[in-house]
């Protein structure tokens, strides 16, 4: 799973060495169902392969723009491993692929930049957060959304205790009571009693969570989201000690994370990170209901893609799954809908979204029914 920072966020915003190919799918895992998706990939590759060519993309451009989406489509081994939401991104400067934890409705999308909006959820409203389910013998690591749970690959980290022992024999704090005398050949006076011995196993189990916090921290970085922990009480206490991570929540999942399903881990955390979530678009959303009714807010495309263009919004809301196509002119604001998208289509709902975080407003990707002005698309203004 290649995971999405801001960072590269950032870097699909600022692209504009066009044209650049946007495309989006769900996937499906099993047997049967994994078979269907590169089916799905191929025919959204052919609908942008059209939009170029409709865009006058020259045919050697189309096929270095798509040739590496395409050998995706005979990559068996990268069919078995997905899960969640396919995003490609290719331009002729940028080629990004991206497994994430999100439900993608489909789209295959050409212009002068990326289509970023059905990324949003990650980094807002239902955003990425992180489970670590915690033993001394494994160690998994979920990337999550509110709908969505995956684990990652915490390559840096050991999975283990004897993992750790394994590819660090240096370790010198490590005493492992099963590679040393056991207990009964060190009993009587001269012998070591059992609160010594559990001081020792949590040193041992101390050492270890610092290796594996160096690798959640080389993963996520700063900015992941928030972290929950996952794991009976004695070792989510010591590996608070551990943790140098910034995000990490205050609440915890109790118990042994390993008679949860990812799934009923991903919902347990979601219920602890969710008021954090939810507070800024609460109170933006709170603010749209105040204004709404006068010039400061909005609930209609075209009022918000003429209010986007000029910089005025501050805050925007998008029904993350809606899609609305047609084409808009800045000068005449002449706008047009059209319920099947043609060739030389532009996704509106992105464009309102490009050109608010181009100047500087915040955008918040909800689902329809949590969408304040009952649109898929309202606007606070800052005047």
């Amino acid at each position: 799973m290649l995971l999405m920072k801001k960072e590269e966020l950032r870097e699909l915003l600022d692209e504009r060495t066009g044209p650049c190919v946007s495309v989006y799918m769900p996937t499906e895992k099993g047997s049967i169902e994994t078979k269907q998706n590169p089916v799905r990939l191929r025919k959204l590759l052919r609908e942008a392969e059209k939009k170029l060519a409709a865009a006058a993309a020259k045919p050697q451009v189309i096929e270095s723009l798509l040739s590496p989406a395409r050998r995706m489509l005979e990559d068996n081994l990268f069919w078995q491993y997905q899960s969640g939401g396919l995003a490609v991104f290719l331009s002729p400067g940028l080629k990004r692929v991206y497994t994430l934890p999100l439900r993608f409705a489909e789209m295959a999308a050409v212009g002068e930049r990326f289509c970023v909006r059905q990324l949003l959820p990650l980094f807002a409203e239902d955003g990425r957060f992180w489970v670590l389910a915690l033993s001394q013998r494994s160690v998994k690591l979920y990337q999550c959304s509110r709908y969505s749970v995956a684990e990652a690959d915490l390559r840096q980290a050991p999975r283990s205790i004897t993992d750790l022992l394994e590819f660090n024999p240096g370790e010198k704090q490590l005493q492992f009571h099963g590679q040393t005398a056991g207990h009964s050949a060190r009993g009587g006076a001269a012998g070591r009693g059992h609160a010594e011995d559990t001081d020792e196993e949590k040193e041992n189990i101390l050492v270890y969570f610092h290796s594996v916090n160096r690798g959640v921290n080389a993963l996520l970085g700063g900015g992941g989201g928030p972290l929950v922990l996952a794991g009976v009480d004695y070792l989510t206490r010591i590996y608070e000690k551990a943790n140098t991570y910034l995000r990490l929540s205050g609440g915890r999942i109790n118990g042994n994370p390993a008679e949860l399903r990812p799934e009923e881990l991903k919902d347990r955390a979601w219920q602890l990170v969710r008021p954090g979530f939810e507070e800024a678009a609460s109170t933006a959303a709170k603010q749209f209901a105040q204004l709404q009714g006068t010039p400061r807010a909005s609930n209609h495309l075209k009022t918000i893609l003429q209010a986007a263009s000029e910089g005025r919004v501050a805050s925007l809301f998008v029904s993350a799954g809606d899609q609305r196509w047609g084409f808009f002119d800045d000068a005449s604001g002449v706008m047009d809908l059209h319920a099947k998208p043609d060739l030389c289509d532009t996704e509106l709902l992105e464009l309102c979204v490009s050109r608010t975080l181009d100047r500087g407003g915040q955008v918040y990707a909800l689902p329809p029914e949590r969408m304040p002005g009952s649109a898929p698309a309202a606007a606070v203004f800052r005047y």
